[in-house]
């Protein structure tokens, strides 16, 4: 999968929670880190780096708590069959 079908696909999980603006200021946040720290990486790795990201982000554990972020990290690594 690639990161940006990824990303839309994670995208309403956040956007019914934050709005859509806050859930692209996040998605985003995230994006940019992998693009930061992954250079020549292979997709699924960006992938996996960028849902990794979602799961520290402050925001989203400040609103669903941790037990919920890691939900929400695991079933949207099932979307990479991880």
């Amino acid at each position: 999968m690639e990161l940006d079908l990824l990303k839309d696909r994670i995208k309403p999980d956040i956007e019914a929670i934050f709005g859509v603006s806050m859930a692209s200021l996040i998605l985003n946040k995230a994006k940019m880190k992998v693009a930061a720290e992954i250079k020549g990486s292979d997709e699924l790795n960006r992938c996996r780096s960028f849902v990794h990201h979602l799961g520290k982000d402050d925001k989203l554990l400040g609103m669903w708590g941790n037990l919920e972020v890691q939900e929400r990290v695991s079933k949207w690594m099932k979307y990479l069959g991880s």
